[in-house]
């Protein structure tokens, strides 16, 4: 299985776990094949239970799809209000 690249960007207290996170620029992330937004979250060290809102590409999705080359992952932490 290859590997594919994606790049990530952290939202709301998500940036507290990359200190030197620049948000323009998001995180390259390298991957492999067939990777889920579970597992690219694993490889980011972001806990699962902040790391809630997934948009692939501008596109709500959930932890168990499939990440693919030249994606734009944007990552938030749960909304709140009321």
């Amino acid at each position: 299985m290859g590997f594919i690249l994606v790049n990530v960007k952290l939202f709301a207290t998500l940036r507290r776990y990359y200190p030197n996170y620049d948000p323009e620029k998001g995180i390259d992330v390298k991957v492999e094949e067939g990777s889920t937004i579970k597992k690219l979250i694993q490889i980011l060290q972001l806990p699962g239970n902040e790391a809630r809102v997934i948009l692939i590409n501008g596109k709500s999705k959930m932890t168990t799809d499939i990440i693919e080359d030249g994606d734009q992952i944007n990552i938030f932490t749960p909304l709140g209000g009321g």
